[in-house]
């Protein structure tokens, strides 16, 4: 399996998981430009997609889904209540799928299971994602990390997970008190405080590759959100695990989800210099 983040911050969100010839996007918070830019830096043309998997509603999440969904006849993978907030982005006719927590379905050679996770949206859902070989567990924008999630993290080759903001940062900074407790809310976003404890949590398992998303740029910076995280992983005795962090303007990937290793020409060259192992 492959995985590329097309675009991960506050701003937008996208990310492409590849195994064999399926292809699939989990979110389209970017312009439908940039998505079609974005797949073919990555090796895919976006005609090709197979399927888009939405964790739920937000803009940052959707926001390219209705010009995607025009030109393309991608259908579009997502809960009941996420479908019933992006109904208004969607083009006439586009196929849609409505997914239950914690039932499993297939998408070409892709097995996706859809869990639960704690953000402020109409049924909000991560994503475990296999090939028969290796598992990728996405799980950004959540405000807690419950038992289930967490079993999710514990049994995956490849984690995609929340590194929001520094708490400091945020407490100390400019958004207004009822932003701030939004953000710090159980349905709000992820620490790195919060993301590292998970992280020595889920460590004990087959985790190989560990990718910080969603990172703010007003309230986290990448060395916090690495610092943090390489921590953990000295604290559980995993320095083999390599380390990256996506960004909300450049194409972090496709790296292997077992290895971490880039899998493409000058892209991989550029992404090698953000991979990082702990000490």
């Amino acid at each position: 399996m492959r995985i590329a983040l097309l675009a991960s911050g506050s701003s937008g969100n996208a990310l492409l998981v590849q195994a064999g010839s399926t292809s699939v996007l989990v979110d389209a918070g970017i312009s439908a430009r940039r998505l079609s830019r974005t797949l073919r830096q990555s090796g895919v043309e976006a005609d090709s997609v197979d399927a888009v998997l939405l964790t739920h509603g937000h803009a940052d999440h959707t926001n390219g889904l209705g010009t995607l969904s025009a030109r393309h006849a991608h259908p579009v993978y997502a809960t009941q209540g996420t479908l019933g907030e992006v109904a208004w982005r969607l083009a006439e006719g586009c196929p849609v799928r409505a997914v239950v927590p914690g039932r499993p379905f297939a998408v070409g050679e892709l097995e996706v299971l859809p869990f639960e996770v704690s953000h402020d949206s109409a049924e909000p859902v991560g994503f475990s994602i296999s090939d028969g070989r290796a598992r990728v567990t996405v799980a950004t924008d959540l405000g807690t990390v419950s038992p289930p999630v967490r079993r999710h993290l514990s049994s995956s080759d490849c984690v995609v997970l929340e590194s929001n903001h520094d708490e400091k940062m945020l407490l100390d900074g400019p958004y207004p008190w009822h932003l701030k407790q939004r953000i710090l809310a159980d349905t709000g976003h992820l620490s790195n405080g919060a993301a590292a404890r998970e992280i020595e949590r889920v460590a004990g398992g087959p985790l190989r590759v560990l990718v910080l998303a969603h990172l703010s740029r007003r309230n986290n910076t990448p060395a916090l959100a690495l610092a943090a995280a390489r921590e953990a992983l000295d604290r559980a005795a995993r320095p083999d695990v390599t380390v990256t962090v996506g960004d909300q303007f450049e194409v972090v990937g496709p790296l292997d989800a077992t290895s971490g290793v880039p899998q493409t020409g000058q892209l991989a060259l550029d992404v090698g210099e953000r991979c990082t192992r702990s000490r």
